[in-house]
C-alpha cells in the first residue's frame, strides 16, 4: 500500500477488461506503493497480456480507473503517455526485439532518448545489470544472432536500467528460468529500496524465477476478482 500522504505507483480501481474475452465479469482492485511487490497469478496469457495492457496505459478501461503515478491513465495525451512509460520497465515478451537494432542498442535507445542518462552513464549502468544477470556484457549481436536464454537476460537488463518506478514482469520464458532466480530477487529489492515497485504476472504453473522475491502482495486472480494466494516453497 502507498505510504500516508504518497501516491500510489500503481493503481487499479474497480477496473474492468476491455477485452471482455479476458475474465469478462471480474473487476480488479491493486495498490502498489513506494516499495512494494506484488505477485499476481493470472491462468489464462491473454489474460494475463490484458493486465499488463492496463497498467502500462496501452488501453483504457471500459470500467474503472487504472493510475500510475497518480495520473489516471485515461487523461493522458498519446505524448504524457509516452513520457510516463519512461519510468517503467517491462520484461514482456523477451524474445522480440526489434529487427534493425542490435541488443544493445535496443537497452540503451530508450535511455538516450529520453536524455535521463549520459551514453556513459547509461552503457556502465547496463553492464552492470548485465553481469548481475549472468552476462558478460551486453550482447553486441543481432537478436537472430543471440540465444534464447541470452534474450530473457538481456530483457531483464532493459527493464531494470534507468531506475525506473515501476517494473512489470510478465514473461513465461524468464518465470521458468530458475538459474535467475537469485539475480531477480536483486533486481527487484533494489527497486524496492529506492521506492519503486514491482508487479510479477506468472502463471498457473508457477515461476521458479521468482521463488526467492519476498511480495508484499501475492495474489491469484479469478472469477470475482483479486485474491490473496499461498506461494509454493
Amino acid at each position: 500500500m502507498a505510504a500516508s500522504g504518497a501516491p500510489a505507483i500503481l493503481s487499479l480501481q474497480g477496473v474492468a477488461f476491455a477485452d471482455r474475452r479476458a475474465a469478462p465479469s471480474c473487476r480488479i482492485d491493486l495498490e502498489l506503493g513506494r516499495g512494494d511487490a506484488a505477485v499476481v497469478e493470472v491462468d489464462a496469457a491473454d489474460t494475463a497480456a490484458s493486465l499488463v495492457d492496463l497498467c502500462l496505459g496501452l488501453v483504457d478501461p471500459p470500467a474503472g480507473a487504472a493510475r500510475f503515478l497518480d495520473h489516471d491513465w485515461r487523461g493522458l495525451s498519446p505524448g504524457e503517455r509516452f513520457a510516463a512509460r519512461s519510468r517503467i520497465g517491462s520484461v514482456v515478451q523477451s524474445q522480440v526485439w526489434p529487427t534493425h537494432l542490435s541488443i544493445a542498442e535496443s537497452i540503451l535507445a530508450p535511455r538516450l532518448y529520453h536524455r535521463d542518462r549520459t551514453p556513459d552513464q547509461a552503457a556502465a549502468e547496463a553492464t552492470a545489470l548485465a553481469r548481475t544477470f549472468g552476462l558478460p556484457g551486453v550482447p553486441a549481436g543481432q537478436r537472430d544472432a543471440t540465444a534464447a536464454g541470452e534474450l530473457v537476460r538481456a530483457a531483464c537488463v532493459r527493464a531494470f536500467l534507468g531506475a525506473p518506478a515501476l517494473v512489470v514482469v510478465q514473461d513465461p520464458a524468464l518465470d521458468a528460468m530458475a538459474a535467475l532466480g537469485v539475480a531477480m530477487a536483486q533486481a527487484v529489492a533494489a527497486v524496492q529500496d529506492r521506492g519503486g515497485a514491482v508487479l510479477w504476472i506468472i502463471g498457473p504453473e508457477g515461476a521458479p524465477a521468482a521463488r526467492f522475491v519476498q511480495p508484499g502482495q501475492a495474489l491469484r486472480l479469478g472469477d470475482r476478482g483479486l485474491a490473496p494466494m499461498r506461494r509454493s516453497p
